[in-house]
């Protein structure tokens, strides 16, 4: 199987202060065919070559500024500037500034021959460095903040890494969709986005995103946090199959290491949860099977490289179990290595997953 190499591409996450807070601009995508189609998304998409004939236009950051925003050796400020055009193109957003330091102005006549040109920006028929000098404005990336970096995990047809920025929508402008990649736009508070009476359907990457808006009542602590010095880790999802079918599994999931080393092509037949009865080869001679059981069982006779106390609660309760067991090759029996008793108020999911994580720290002592 062959793996798609991902595409360079920015994002930027818009927020702006309303009557009832912080509210976050979101656009519905047009249909294409591909996962992404008719989700609602931040504005965003890939570079472009003439985004880095636009960083003459760009003087508040330098490209190694930027570079080392983003932890790059060079080529930083081509993330910033096609985060701006992106913005632009699919929101009508414009991050650009005049002589005096003012917001570009969307307003007016001269206001709307500059949105007009977000469609033949689209179309290649000018680019932003184009539009500067004709409307005498600067590109002002250092109004984005970095704040996230996600890479499609392997085995999607069309794989992104992707920056996420955050920035604060200008005042005297006016959010609308393109009506071409986009059909539709809200404002909208994060809380609600994520609420399960919301019937937009939000990819992995934008749910992640809106979670880290959740706890900032405005832009200003939100922009203060955003701006601040810190380390911002790539995130990586793996594919597996679950309860819901083929999902993306991040990296705090019990079962990540294992579908990694199981799938690294991201083909999708590796599974995020323990499945009863189900034998799992996850080496040359190792393999894993797991069964509930509702009978109390001990420990039986376990390697002596390892401890019970890993594994087995202190506290044996007459309630729900799950059972592991590893079939050695070359050995006529199973090895019970484990069991997890529950409170009966888990769900069975976080008790499949608890085992999972304390199974697969085993495992690696096997392998």
């Amino acid at each position: 199987m062959t793996v798609a190499v991902p595409r360079d591409a920015a994002t930027v996450v818009v927020v702006r202060d309303a009557g009832a807070g912080l509210e976050v601009l979101l656009l519905q995508r047009a249909e294409r065919g591909d996962h992404n189609s008719g989700a609602w998304v931040f504005p965003g998409g890939l570079l472009d070559p003439a985004d880095r004939a636009a960083e003459a236009s760009a003087a508040g950051l330098t490209d190694e500024q930027a570079s080392a925003l983003l932890g790059l050796e060079r080529g930083g400020l081509a993330f910033f500037i096609a985060a701006i055009r992106e913005c632009f193109e699919e929101s009508g957003i414009l991050f650009a500034q005049d002589a005096q330091g003012a917001f570009a102005s969307l307003e007016g006549d001269e206001g709307a021959q500059l949105a007009a040109l977000r469609h033949e920006l689209k179309d290649g028929a000018c680019d932003l460095a184009d539009i500067c000098r004709r409307f005498s404005l600067r590109l002002v990336p250092e109004q984005l903040h970095y704040i996230g970096h996600w890479l499609t995990p392997a085995g999607r047809a069309k794989r992104f890494d992707t920056r996420f920025f955050l920035a604060i929508a200008p005042a005297r402008q006016t959010a609308m969709h393109d009506a071409t990649e986009t059909l539709d736009h809200v404002w909208i508070a994060p809380r609600d986005a994520l609420s399960p009476s919301n019937a937009r359907r939000l990819m992995t990457p934008t749910r992640a995103m809106l979670e880290v808006l959740l706890p900032f009542p405005s832009t200003e602590p939100l922009a203060a946090w955003a701006s601040s010095p810190r380390q911002v880790e790539r995130v990586l999802p793996r594919l597996a199959m679950g309860p819901a079918g083929l999902q993306p599994v991040q990296s705090e999931h019990p079962a990540y290491d294992e579908i990694g080393k199981l799938d690294p092509d991201g083909r999708g037949d590796a599974w995020s949860e323990l499945r009863p009865g189900v034998a799992v080869r996850i080496g040359e001679h190792v393999e894993r099977r797991a069964r509930s059981d509702a009978s109390q069982r001990r420990l039986a006779r376990a390697p002596r490289w390892f401890s019970a106390q890993t594994l087995v609660p202190t506290r044996t309760l007459k309630l729900r179990k799950i059972r592991l067991a590893l079939l050695v090759e070359g050995v006529d029996r199973f090895h019970v290595i484990g069991r997890l008793v529950g409170d009966g108020l888990q769900p069975r999911r976080h008790l499949q997953q608890a085992v999972q994580a304390r199974m697969l720290a085993f495992t690696q002592q096997l392998l």
